[in-house]
């Protein structure tokens, strides 16, 4: 598979970008750039080998649209543990994701298949520099250990949860991201307000639907995201939307650019 001409940035266009999102299946990238406007961004992360390929494929497809992330999820790492794939695909890529650590699929400690792929894999991201995603839903404390012995290019904290090891993501200076959910949950607002705003990015986690608000899912839902935060900072919708926009534009590299 060739690397995929994404066109440098920033669009002068953009008026918002989902800053995590998957395909499912990944070969649905048409129906996906249909439900939004052509002024999305879309970043959309790889959960095993298949999907990361996807997400380069949907970025050949859509190079307006998609920037596209590969990598093992801890959900997928008891299944594929040859990871001789995620160098030679993050070389097709502009990032790293989502990668990291969940007990609810299976063991995190020494030696775990899923331990043993998050520090792999954040050795091709210290390597290439690129920007990452991690999931740390169960283990964040274990994560943010693990993550003090790399230096990757600038990592983002998907759906963060954990109130105690938000200081500490703070002060690396590490982004953070609010999914639709935060409509709804009291823990995820409290997280917010706490959240400096510089650093805050908003996703749908698209395929993932949400039952509170009717079972929607998908990016359309990104913008709703951006005005629950700007109630939240006591701003504007339009402002939320800009400042959210430019943090994803810097967490990408791609502020400087074009």
């Amino acid at each position: 598979m060739e690397r995929p001409e994404i066109p440098l940035w920033p669009r002068r266009d953009v008026r918002f970008i989902d800053s995590h999102m998957h395909l499912d299946p990944p070969e649905d990238i048409s129906g996906v750039a249909r439900s939004v406007s052509s002024e999305a961004v879309l970043v959309v992360c790889g959960v095993d080998r298949r999907t990361s390929e996807g997400a380069v494929a949907a970025s050949a497809a859509y190079p307006w649209t998609v920037y596209p992330f590969v990598g093992l999820h801890p959900s997928e790492a008891e299944k594929d543990k040859d990871l001789s794939w995620i160098a030679p695909m993050l070389e097709l890529a502009k990032g790293l994701g989502e990668i990291g650590l969940d007990p609810s699929y299976s063991p995190t400690g020494e030696g775990s298949a899923q331990l043993n792929a998050f520090r792999f894999q954040l050795q091709a991201a210290e390597a290439a520099r690129v920007p990452v995603q991690v999931h740390s839903r169960g283990a964040e404390a274990q994560v943010m250990e693990v993550l003090g012995s790399f230096r990757t290019g600038p990592l983002l904290m998907h759906w963060l949860e954990s109130e105690d090891v938000l200081p500490a993501v703070v002060r690396r200076g590490y982004f953070v991201s609010f999914s639709p959910a935060l409509l709804y949950s009291k823990k995820l607002q409290r997280l917010a307000r706490r959240c400096d705003p510089a650093f805050t990015l908003v996703e749908s986690d698209s395929p993932v639907a949400y039952a509170p608000l009717g079972g929607v899912h998908g990016p359309a839902l990104v913008p709703s995201v951006a005005f629950g935060l700007a109630e939240i900072w006591g701003i504007s919708p339009v402002e939320a939307i800009s400042v959210t926009s430019a943090n994803a534009l810097r967490y990408l590299g791609a502020d400087s650019k074009g």
